[in-house]
């Protein structure tokens, strides 16, 4: 099991990871670590500097650094609850602009392609496809893109699967279509937000917070009451030595 968190809430859940999980990253090296801000695999923690000298690597490591050591200081856009009960500010990456999504018919599984055109015409732009929208600002980017679109090998699942598909996909396509063409981003919201627990739901990863984890040093961990965190003496004692390497 993994714990995560709804993306308009920060409630946590538990969720089953398929197949026991895809396995971890191995841990970047200590080594020169001062030059390979900002962290984490996305690069989240931390501010980015793009030049290549010396100065503006360590002022990169120094801020990412402390968002590491402290991640109370990490950038926010929603609360979340950390094993240890406490919480800490995450960053959830989300539309700035009403967008849509528009998929052409080619790159869609064959049962779409045949059933698209019962749901609205199938048509955007002159071209046959899927367009879904439109899609409100500030809509977690990742309740769209982590859909799981993996066709299952035996043939029952895979029937299972595109019919909950098509479920869902007329139901963004109702949804969406009930907002007015002057709404606001408030009212769009409003009706997008009937959307989310059934697209999390059919997320192949429902992890929104992208700048969460990696919580060495800290007390935000379950058993901190066993093994507290580090002091800021000591955590700033330990980036004085991490810059050595």
């Amino acid at each position: 099991k993994f714990t995560v968190h709804h993306p308009l809430t920060g409630k946590p859940w538990e969720y089953d990871m398929p197949a026991g999980g895809r396995g971890y990253t191995r841990p970047a090296s200590l080594i020169s670590l001062w030059s390979t801000a900002p962290f984490l695999l996305n690069n989240s923690v931390g501010a980015f500097n793009p030049s290549p000298a010396v100065e503006d690597r360590l002022q990169s490591f120094d801020s990412s650094i402390e968002q590491m050591l402290w991640p109370e200081k990490r950038k926010g856009n929603i609360q979340y609850q950390t094993a240890s009960g406490k919480m800490l500010p995450g960053w959830i990456d989300k539309t700035d602009v009403t967008s849509y999504l528009r998929v052409p018919s080619g790159y869609l599984p064959k049962i779409f392609n045949e059933l698209i055109g019962k749901i609205d015409g199938g048509k955007f732009a002159g071209e046959d496809g899927l367009e879904l929208g439109p899609i409100p600002k500030g809509t977690p980017v990742n309740l769209l893109s982590n859909i799981n679109l993996d066709i299952p090998a035996n043939l029952i699942e895979r029937g299972k699967h595109d019919i909950q598909l098509l479920k869902l996909l007329h139901k963004i396509k109702k949804d969406l279509k009930a907002i007015p063409k002057n709404a606001t981003d408030e009212e769009a919201s409003k009706v997008f937000a009937n959307l989310v627990d059934p697209l999390v739901k059919a997320s192949k990863c429902p992890d929104y917070i992208v700048n969460r984890g990696h919580y060495f040093g800290t007390d935000y961990f379950k058993d901190a009451n066993v093994e507290p965190g580090l002091s800021d003496d000591d955590k700033k004692a330990l980036i004085a030595f991490l810059k050595t390497l």
